[in-house]
C-alpha cells in the first residue's frame, strides 16, 4: 500500500518506467547534488543534498547511488529497487554501476531550450564521461526532453485531486475578497486580503514568494505583471485580480474581474460590459474547440479570432498554458505558431489555463477572466466554475 505522500512519485516513476519502454532505452541516468536537477520532485517527490545517480529502468526496477546522508531518505518511500550507499569516492561508484548495467542507450537530462528539462550541469556531465569514458558516453547518450515533458505535462491522479484542490481554495479566496472589497481600498489593501485566505487555508502563492499577494491591477493604473500598488479604487474602475495558489506542490491559475459602479449606476456601461463579454466569449470558443489531438496554435487561434471580432487588438500573450507544479507547466503552449511550443499537440491528462485577454491602452476597457481545465477523452473538462458575469461592486 502507497502511503499518500509518495502517491504521485509512484505515479510518475511508473510512467517514466513505461516511456523507457516504449523508447527502447535501457536507463535514464539523472544526477543531482544540492537540488540542482528540477526533475527529482517531479519524478520522485524529493532531491538530494550531495551527489546522488538515479537510474531509471524499464523494467521498474528503479536505482539509486547516494551518500549515507541521504540514503535514508529515499528508502523511506520504497520506491526504489535499491539504494546503493557509496563512499567517499561517487565517480568510481557510478563508474562500476554503469559498467554493471552496461545500457546501449542512455537517456540524460540535457535541453537547449526547456529549462526543466535540462537539470545536468557542465561538471556533472564531466564527472560522467570520466566515469564512462568520452567516446562510449557520445555513443549512447540521447536525450530525455521528450520523455520528461511528457510525464510532466500528462496528470496522474494523484496530482489531479491536488490541483483541483488548489483551484477550489482559490475561488474560495475569490469570494471572500469580492465580499470585502470597497471603493477607496487600494490594490495592495485588496492583495492582503487574499493572503490572508492562504494563510487562513495554510496554502501559498504559486509564483514569487509564498505570501506575496497576486496581481491586483486596476486598469486606469494599468494592466500589467506587477505588484499591487497605492492606487486606490474609485467609481467606473474596473479591477483584475489574477492568482496562483500552490496546495501540496500543485498550483491553480484563475483569474476574476469586479466592476466597481458609479452613483446611479445599476448595471456596467455598455463599453465595460462589452469587453467583457468579449472575453468570455473566447474562453467558450477556445474550450470548445480544444480536445485531444489539436494542436496549441489552432487553439490558440479560436480564442484569438474572437478577440479580433470584437473589435480588440490581438493578445499580446498565448490563450492558454499548462497548469502543474509550476503557474506556467512548460509542454504544449495554447499560443500562435512563432512561439515556442505552440506546435505541441494537446493530450489526455494535461491541464491547462484559458485566458484570452481583451488589452487596451491609455485607460480604455480590459478584461482577464482565466479559466482551468483538464483535457479527457470526451473532452475538455472545467476545474474551475465560470466566471460568466461581470461582478459589480456598489460605490
Amino acid at each position: 500500500m502507497i502511503k499518500d505522500e509518495y502517491r504521485v512519485a509512484y505515479e510518475k516513476l511508473r510512467a517514466a518506467a513505461e516511456l523507457l519502454s516504449k523508447n527502447n532505452i535501457d536507463a535514464w541516468l539523472i544526477l543531482n547534488r544540492e537540488a540542482s536537477d528540477p526533475s527529482l520532485p517531479l519524478l520522485i517527490g524529493t532531491t538530494s543534498i550531495h551527489e546522488a545517480a538515479v537510474i531509471l529502468k524499464p523494467d521498474g526496477r528503479h536505482v539509486i547511488l547516494a551518500s549515507e546522508s541521504d540514503r535514508g531518505n529515499f528508502e523511506n518511500g520504497g520506491l526504489f529497487a535499491e539504494v546503493i550507499p557509496y563512499g567517499k569516492n561517487f565517480e568510481e561508484a557510478l563508474g562500476a554501476l554503469l559498467k554493471q548495467l552496461d545500457p546501449q542507450k542512455l537517456a540524460l537530462n540535457f535541453s537547449l531550450h526547456d529549462h526543466l528539462c535540462d537539470g545536468m550541469t557542465v561538471g556533472q556531465y564531466q564527472i560522467l564521461e570520466q566515469a564512462v569514458g568520452k567516446d562510449k558516453l557520445t555513443a549512447i547518450e540521447v536525450s530525455s526532453e521528450a520523455m520528461l515533458k511528457e510525464i510532466r505535462s500528462i496528470k496522474t491522479p494523484a496530482e489531479l485531486e491536488r490541483i483541483q484542490q488548489a483551484v477550489d481554495y482559490t475561488q474560495e479566496i475569490f469570494n471572500e475578497v469580492a465580499a470585502q472589497v470597497r471603493c477607496g481600498m487600494t490594490e495592495r489593501e485588496i492583495g492582503a486580503l487574499f493572503v490572508e485566505g492562504m494563510k487562513a487555508r495554510g496554502v501559498t502563492n504559486g509564483i514569487d514568494h509564498p505570501f506575496d499577494p497576486p496581481l491586483v491591477c486596476i486598469v486606469r493604473a494599468g494592466l500589467a505583471h506587477r505588484k499591487p500598488g497605492d492606487t486606490a479604487v474609485i467609481p467606473g474602475d474596473i479591477v483584475i485580480m489574477d492568482m496562483s495558489v500552490k496546495y501540496r506542490d500543485y498550483c491553480s491559475d484563475v483569474a476574476r474581474t469586479l466592476y466597481f459602479l458609479k452613483p446611479g449606476e445599476t448595471q456596467p456601461p455598455e463599453d465595460v460590459q462589452h469587453a467583457f463579454d468579449t472575453a468570455v466569449g473566447a474562453i467558450s470558443a477556445a474550450i470548445g474547440f480544444i480536445e485531444a489531438g489539436k494542436k496549441g496554435y489552432e487553439v490558440d487561434a479560436a480564442g484569438r479570432r474572437h478577440i479580433e471580432a470584437g473589435g480588440y487588438p490581438t493578445i499580446r500573450h498565448s490563450v492558454g498554458h499548462q497548469v502543474g507544479r509550476q503557474c506556467h507547466d512548460g509542454g504544449t503552449r495554447l499560443g500562435p505558431p512563432h512561439k515556442e511550443d505552440s506546435g505541441g499537440i494537446v493530450k489526455v491528462g494535461e491541464v491547462y489555463a484559458i485566458e484570452p485577454t481583451v488589452i487596451q491602452d491609455g485607460g480604455l476597457p480590459c478584461m482577464l477572466v482565466e479559466e482551468n481545465i483538464v483535457i479527457t477523452e470526451e473532452g475538455p473538462k472545467l476545474l474551475s466554475k465560470r466566471q460568466v458575469e461581470l461582478v459589480t461592486i456598489p460605490c
